[in-house]
C-alpha cells in the first residue's frame, strides 16, 4: 500500500486505545503482543495488511489465527477475517474486552498506553491481577455439580469442532476427543463440564436450566389480543435458534416490490439477516443466571420484537449500539461456540449490520430499549404497513361491497383457513382501513368499508 493512500491515511489519522494498523511486514510477535493487549485493555480491532493476492491474504489468516491462538494464555475468545479495501487485502482481528485478564503471551502481559501497545509494569500488572481476583466467576464458567461427560451430545460436539477446524481454522490439538475440545474451549476442567456446556451442548438443558427455554409468540393484533401461534423451544441452543428461525420465517409476512416497471420482487418484510443476528445477540448476551429469565420473540401485525433478560455492559449505552463501540461479550464461552458453528461472524459488528440490513430494506431504524430486559424491534415500512395481503383478503375485498359485511366463521368456511388464521386476516384488513369491527364475541361482524384495493400499488400481495 502506498504512503499516500487515503485508507493508509485514515488508518494513521484514528489509531487508538482501541483501533491498530499494522503493515504488511509486520512480525507476528507484535500481532501476538497487540491482541493481547486489547484482551487486557477493554478490547479493540487490530486491522494487518496482507497484499494484493486473496489466496496468499487467506493464507496469511490462518497463520495469525493459529498463531495468535497458541501464544496468549488463557485462551480467549476473537474473531478474525479478510475484508478488502481500495483493491487491498485487511485481516481484520476483533477483540472484544477480555473476561479473564490477565492474559500473556510469551511470558509476559500485554497492556495498550494510548495507541501503544507496552509490556505491563510491576504495579499496572499488579492492579490488573487484583482487579480479576475482585470478580465473582462468571455464571457460564462455573462447573456444573456431578456434570460429567455423559450430559452432553457427543455428536454435537464433534461436528461444531470439525465446522470450526475447516471454517474457521481453528486448531483444535485433538478434534477427535470430546473432552480435549471441551477443555480447549474453557467448557470441562477438572473432571466436570461448565454452565455454559451444559446450555450449547447439553441434551436436555432445561431440566437443569428452566431458564433457557424460550418462545415464539404470534399475535393477531396488539399484546394481549388472541394470539395465532404459540410455541415453546428447548434443547441445545443451536437447536432452539434454528427452529425458532424457521418458526419466525413462516409467520414473517412478504412484501412485493415492483422495480423497473411492472417486474415484483417478493422479500421478507424483515431482513432475514437481521432477524437471525438479532436472535443470535439474545442467546449470546442474555443474563443465563437470571432464573426468572427467558428469550421471546413476539410477532404482531405490524412489528416483531425480540427480548432477553439481559442488560448493556458497563458503559456501553443505548445510543453506542448504533454506531462502534467496545465489543463486551457477556458469555464469551457460549460466543466463542456460535462463532465456531457460523452463527455469528465478525464480534461487535452485530448491531451495526443489523441497522444497515433494515435501511436496505427500507425499513424504519430498529429499536433497543433496555426495561426489565434488552429488547429490540424491527417495524414495518410505510409502503410494507399496507403491503402485505395474501390472496385470500384480496379475494374478500373483491367479494364484499361497501357497507357489506362478514362473521369469522363464514370467512373461514368460504376461503378453507382456521379461526386463528382467520382471524388474523381480518385484523390486518381492520388495520389497513378496509373494514371495520363491529360487535363483540359471536356477535362480531366486519362491515367492508370504501377504501379500495389499488392492484398496481407496489407490494399489496403475498403468495400464499
Amino acid at each position: 500500500m502506498s504512503n499516500d493512500s487515503s485508507i493508509q491515511k485514515l488508518l494513521h489519522r484514528i489509531e487508538s486505545a482501541h483501533l491498530e494498523h499494522k503493515s504488511l511486514d509486520a512480525s507476528m510477535e507484535s500481532i501476538i503482543q497487540t491482541v493481547c493487549a486489547f484482551l487486557n485493555s477493554g478490547g479493540g480491532t487490530l486491522l494487518v495488511e496482507v497484499g494484493h493476492n486473496r489466496q496468499k491474504a487467506k493464507a496469511k489468516e490462518v497463520e495469525i489465527e493459529q498463531a495468535v491462538r497458541a501464544a496468549i494464555k488463557p485462551a480467549a475468545f476473537w474473531t478474525v477475517g479478510i475484508e478488502e479495501m481500495e483493491n487491498e487485502n485487511f485481516c481484520i482481528v476483533d477483540i472484544p474486552a477480555g473476561r479473564d485478564k490477565p492474559y500473556a503471551a510469551g511470558g509476559k502481559v500485554f497492556l495498550r498506553e494510548g495507541a501503544s501497545t507496552k509490556a505491563a509494569a510491576a504495579n499496572a500488572l499488579q492492579s490488573l491481577v487484583e482487579s480479576s481476583y475482585r470478580e465473582v466467576e462468571r455464571w457460564e464458567r462455573q462447573l456444573l455439580p456431578g456434570g460429567g461427560l455423559e450430559r452432553l451430545n457427543r455428536e454435537l460436539i464433534l461436528a461444531t469442532a470439525e465446522i470450526g477446524r475447516t471454517k474457521r481454522d481453528f486448531p483444535f490439538a485433538n478434534a477427535q476427543s470430546v473432552s480435549a475440545i471441551l477443555a480447549e474451549l474453557a467448557l470441562y476442567r477438572q473432571g466436570a463440564i461448565t454452565n455454559a456446556a451444559e446450555v450449547v451442548f447439553g441434551v436436555h438443558p432445561s431440566i437443569q436450566f428452566p431458564q433457557v427455554r424460550a418462545r415464539v409468540t404470534v399475535y393477531a393484533a396488539h399484546k394481549g389480543s388472541d394470539f395465532i401461534d404459540s410455541k415453546p423451544f428447548e434443547g441445545p441452543i443451536f437447536q432452539m435458534l434454528d427452529e425458532m428461525l424457521v418458526m419466525v420465517k413462516k409467520h414473517t409476512p412478504i412484501a412485493s416490490l415492483f422495480r423497473g416497471g411492472l417486474r415484483r420482487t417478493d422479500q421478507p418484510a424483515y431482513p432475514e439477516e437481521a432477524v437471525r443476528e438479532g436472535l443470535v445477540n439474545a442467546f449470546a448476551h442474555r443474563d443465563y443466571a437470571d432464573f426468572s429469565g427467558g428469550i421471546s420473540v413476539d410477532i404482531y401485525p405490524e412489528r416483531l420484537v425480540i427480548w432477553n433478560a439481559g442488560e448493556l455492559p458497563p458503559g456501553i449505552k443505548l445510543g453506542d449500539l448504533k454506531r462502534e463501540h467496545p465489543s463486551m461479550p457477556r458469555n464469551p464461552d457460549i460466543s466463542q461456540v456460535l462463532w465456531l458453528r457460523g452463527y455469528m461472524d465478525r464480534v461487535g459488528r452485530g448491531t451495526q449490520n443489523i441497522i444497515a440490513w433494515c435501511k436496505e430494506a427500507g425499513l424504519p431504524d430498529p429499536q433497543w430499549e433496555t426495561k426489565a430486559g434488552v429488547t429490540l424491534t424491527f417495524k414495518f415500512g410505510a409502503k410494507a404497513q399496507t403491503a402485505r395481503f395474501n390472496v385470500r383478503q384480496k379475494k374478500l375485498l373483491s367479494d364484499l361491497k361497501s357497507g357489506e359485511l362478514i362473521r369469522l366463521p363464514d370467512y373461514g368456511e368460504k376461503y378453507l383457513v382456521s379461526e386463528r388464521q382467520g382471524r388474523r386476516d381480518l385484523t390486518e384488513l381492520v388495520e389497513a382501513g378496509f373494514l371495520n369491527r363491529e360487535g363483540e364475541g359471536p356477535a362480531t361482524v366486519f362491515v367492508r368499508l370504501d377504501k379500495q384495493l389499488d392492484p398496481a400499488k407496489p407490494g399489496q400481495t403475498r403468495p400464499e
